[in-house]
């Protein structure tokens, strides 16, 4: 079969340290036709210089198609920016601070075709290195599965994504067929999760996702990450204590804005006959439910004590998460002896790990 115009987009904000290792990536994809599309968001550094000097200086096979915005408008809005000058059937994903392998574009196609070219999304493994470019020996493993198979396929319901997010994709691992650009249009400029966005228009598509096994995306992890490294972080002080709750405040008010995406998405869907009336409302529904979840826990890293109370029975009235519900008693207790307590215990865990591995 012949094959098809992909396009290849770079996202970049503020990642003069990086870029230059990012489009090398790109200038370096064996497949072709390849056109690469690079959207920078207004950065006020030398992001944009860097990425104009080496589109100056190309003289590789690929078309290029660079853009600055005038003005900063987010992650979802410059996607939408890049993803508004594609002309491909694939739009493959990267992010500025990332490298993506030279094989990466050709892997994806394969793995189109494999899905008899019915996948919306494809996806693959990613491997982490530091911000010096370093391994740190480590896979994200994004598709938990003991199976050989080079190229996974799989459907997800659309009110199931809507509850789990389920499968997780990692945004600089991530292709999409241009459909669900052409069908759905522009994402929010405020959403953050673009990832998950355009997973659930998968979803309602009835899309497959396809999933390749091999590490594709050498996956940057330092302390510029949109999801700020939240999930390595530790309480050491009061002080960096406070620091991680008004972070993880943003990380949920950023999970808000999605489920508000995914609310316009099922409209959309409604009124283009992508999904019945009857799930149409299921959806709704659903989406308010998880989206209120949301505000709700983060609600209560700023409420007074009694508002606090409130939000966390609004959470668990209708439905326990013991797993979730233990997480959020502490907030419960008065602020100040919560944050000392979260430091207490992280100096008890750290001193019997020391003494464990003396």
């Amino acid at each position: 079969m012949k094959q098809p115009l992909v396009s290849f987009i770079i996202v970049s904000y503020n990642q003069e340290a990086f870029i230059r290792e990012a489009v090398e990536g790109a200038f370096s994809q064996d497949y072709s036709p390849l056109e690469i599309v690079i959207s920078d968001d207004c950065s006020s550094d030398r992001t944009f210089d860097i990425v104009r000097e080496m589109a100056a200086a190309y003289r590789g096979p690929h078309k290029l198609i660079i853009n600055r915005n005038e003005q900063n408008i987010g992650v979802g809005g410059n996607n939408s920016r890049a993803m508004g000058l594609c002309h491909g059937e694939l739009f493959v994903m990267a992010a500025g601070d990332d490298i993506s392998l030279p094989q990466r574009t050709s892997k994806i196609f394969q793995a189109w075709n494999d899905s008899g070219r019915k996948a919306t999304t494809i996806y693959s493994e990613v491997s982490m290195i530091d911000e010096n470019g370093q391994s740190r020996n480590q896979l994200i493993k994004l598709n938990p599965t003991d199976s050989t198979a080079r190229f996974l396929h799989q459907q997800t319901a659309a009110l199931d994504y809507v509850r789990r997010r389920r499968p997780v994709i990692c945004g600089c691992a991530e292709a999409i067929s241009a459909k669900l650009y052409s069908l759905f249009g522009p994402l929010p400029d405020k959403i953050c999760y673009e990832d998950a966005a355009l997973s659930f228009r998968t979803a309602l598509l009835g899309g497959f996702f396809t999933f390749i096994t091999d590490p594709l995306v050498l996956y940057r992890w330092h302390g510029a990450n949109t999801t700020f490294g939240l999930h390595e972080a530790q309480p050491k002080t009061q002080e960096s204590f406070r620091e991680m709750q008004k972070k993880k405040k943003i990380e949920l008010d950023r999970y808000v804005d999605l489920y508000e995406c995914f609310a316009s998405d099922a409209d959309r869907a409604a009124e283009s006959g992508l999904i019945s009336p009857a799930l149409y409302l299921e959806l709704k529904k659903r989406i308010r439910k998880e989206g209120r979840r949301f505000k709700l826990k983060s609600d209560l890293l700023t409420q007074s004590w009694l508002d606090r109370l409130g939000s966390f029975a609004g959470l668990y009235y209708n439905s326990i998460r013991p797993r979730e519900m233990l997480e959020n008693v502490p907030h419960l207790l008065p602020r100040e002896l919560y944050c000392a307590a979260a430091v207490a215990k992280f100096k008890i865990s750290s001193k019997a790990k020391a003494t464990h591995h003396s």
